[in-house]
């Protein structure tokens, strides 16, 4: 009995024992589950709320600058052009030297003209001082007549010796008139020399082409060497006075009114300049179903008539969500942000984009308005850490 009871006590206890705490049964127990991991904790990453933007949709048109006068500068002669003064582009002021005609031929017949005076000059300097000798020997010869005709009343001479006093004073007189009508013939001739001298002066000034008023060159028709012809424009000129000219689709007629301020886009300047709707045509072209519209723009430096720009006119307004650039993680083809949960937990979430607008993204879907999400530092951020 003895032996037993030492058996029992020393070999089947321990081994009874051994067996239940390899069971477990004499640990405490923990309820079966999923242990949650220690979130990884990051630092340095920026947050936002996403929150709603209006956006104006707006349609975009393109145009032209245009001057809101143009003048083609021509010249009533046809010569031969010597020089151009001015290039495409080059701003002008009023009576500045634009081209240079030949004129050699104008000028030989201002100075056969002055040759011409001259000579006539002389001819009338001879004709008066003939005409004071004719007019001399007429009254001498008149004041005679006059005392023989008083003679020949008292029977003092013959009718034979009147007659012969009175036609030497006719021949007198007749010396004077036809001294007269040369000074009249010269008058004439001079008056006819002078009209052709006049005329000459005139059409020399159109061999010297002058800008009508302040402008810029637009477009230069001529080169040296080429013939100029009356009427044909060797440049055109635009004044400073600009208007930006753009077809806008129909359906955008009750959209745009006289007086409106629309911002004019000038690309090859980079520049935005605030213009003024002063024209709109009250037709729509059949052809291209567009109407025309005239913006009064201010002018700058470095803006000619023909440059290209565009305009936005506003369409609509709408509630848009958008995200910043940064914001935005690439995952292959996909695009996706962190999302900030209530417990400060960062989730990739993926989200569909739109269009680009400056900085920022449109986001179609994948998150709503008021959602928390990393904008800044993203290549600390992992999906389950936890910010800090």
């Amino acid at each position: 009995m003895a032996g037993l009871i030492r058996f029992t006590l020393f070999f089947l206890l321990p081994v009874f024992v051994l067996i239940l705490w390899m069971g477990g049964y004499l640990s405490p127990r923990v309820e079966p589950g999923y242990a949650e991991p220690e979130a990884k904790t990051v630092t340095g990453i920026e947050t936002a709320v996403v929150k709603p933007t209006v956006m104006k949709s707006e349609y975009e048109v393109d145009g032209t600058v245009t001057s809101n006068n143009n003048a083609k500068v021509s010249t009533k002669l046809m010569a031969k052009i010597l020089d151009i003064k001015v290039k495409e582009g080059d701003t002008v002021k009023k009576g500045q030297l634009i081209a240079v005609l030949d004129d050699s031929e104008i000028k030989q017949n201002i100075k056969e003209a002055k040759a011409a005076l001259e000579e006539l000059s002389k001819a009338r300097e001879e004709a008066l001082a003939g005409r004071e000798g004719a007019k001399a020997g007429y009254e001498f010869a008149k004041r005679t007549y006059e005392r023989f005709m008083n003679l020949y009343k008292d029977n003092a001479i013959s009718k034979q010796q009147l007659e012969e006093i009175e036609t030497k004073m006719i021949g007198a007189k007749a010396q004077l008139e036809m001294i007269d009508a040369k000074l009249k013939q010269i008058d004439a001739k001079e008056k006819q020399v002078k009209a052709k001298l006049k005329y000459a002066k005139i059409m020399q000034s159109y061999a010297y082409v002058r800008a009508p008023f302040d402008g810029v060159v637009i477009k230069k028709m001529n080169d040296i060497g080429d013939m100029a012809a009356p009427g044909m424009p060797i440049v055109i000129i635009g004044d400073k006075d600009l208007r930006f000219l753009a077809q806008i689709d129909e359906k955008l007629i009750d959209k745009i009114h006289i007086g409106d301020e629309i911002e004019v886009y000038i690309e090859t300047l980079g520049k935005k300049l605030k213009g003024t709707v002063v024209e709109k045509s009250k037709s729509v072209d059949p052809m291209n179903r567009s109407f025309t519209v005239k913006i009064k723009i201010p002018y700058v430096d470095g803006i000619t008539p023909g440059m290209y720009g565009k305009i936005k006119i506003p369409v609509k307004s709408e509630e848009k969500i958008l995200i910043p650039e940064s914001a935005v993680v690439k995952w292959g083809q996909l695009r996706a942000v962190y999302t900030v949960d209530k417990e400060g937990i960062l989730h990739l979430t993926f989200v569909k984009l739109g269009e680009k607008i400056n900085d920022k993204y449109e986001v179609v879907s994948g998150i709503d308005a008021g959602t928390e999400i990393v904008v800044g530092n993203t290549e600390k951020a992992c999906d389950g850490c936890k910010i800090r």
